[in-house]
């Protein structure tokens, strides 16, 4: 039968294969990065499930940010962006599961 596997086609592309996550040199810009930028690392961190690396590090900058009198409120921001996501649905088959089961029918 078919074997689809976008797991295996996406290790086996050059371009991802050479894109790493580099915390430190996340941890380095951060300073850099505005309290929106933050918030939206922290949203994409949850969202996207990037096992919480990210959120600490942009959660603790908004924190030594709010300690030195900044006001802008981060879980405000948070919170209206993240439900403005639309909601992820992992009942749905993927097509492998989907196409596996027409050809399994003869449909």
């Amino acid at each position: 039968m078919f074997n689809f596997d976008i797991l295996d086609d996406l290790n086996n592309d050059p371009v991802i294969e050479n894109v790493k996550l580099d915390l430190d040199q996340i941890k380095l810009n951060v300073p850099s990065f505005t309290n929106e930028k933050l918030c939206d690392m922290i949203i994409a961190d949850r969202y996207l499930g990037f096992r919480q690396k990210i959120a600490p590090i942009c959660m603790e900058e908004l924190a030594i940010r709010r300690a030195g009198g900044d006001n802008f409120k981060f879980e405000e921001y948070i919170e209206v962006e993240y439900k403005k996501l639309p909601k992820l649905d992992f009942t749905i088959p993927d097509i492998k599961t989907a196409l596996s089961n027409a050809i399994g029918k003869k449909i």
